[in-house]
């Protein structure tokens, strides 16, 4: 659901104002108490000067292959979460 409020400033019910803050001389502004779980962020601003800040969490470019294939992420996520029940126990790999 999106509320108009006068018509030019558009606000989802996904999102809610947690604060207000003040730009310092240099321009700049504290969030880190509000963003502890990222050191870095994307910034998107839309016509109306809205400013959205969305964390971001980087992976080695060397495992992004995972995330692009959903039937080997669906199999690490089901094995994480056998081995969160004990599902899983040790096996020793067959010699050759």
């Amino acid at each position: 659901m999106i509320i108009k409020v006068s018509e030019s400033i558009r606000i989802s019910d996904k999102f809610a104002e947690i604060g207000t803050r003040t730009i310092d001389s240099r321009n700049r502004i504290t969030i880190g108490e509000i963003i502890r779980t990222s050191k870095r962020v994307k910034l998107y601003k839309n016509k109306l000067g809205e400013i959205l800040i969305k964390p971001l969490i980087e992976i080695p470019a060397s495992e992004m292959w995972l995330f692009k294939n959903n039937e080997a992420l669906k199999n690490v996520e089901n094995g994480l979460k056998d081995m969160s029940e004990r599902k899983i126990s040790k096996v020793e790999p067959e010699s050759k």
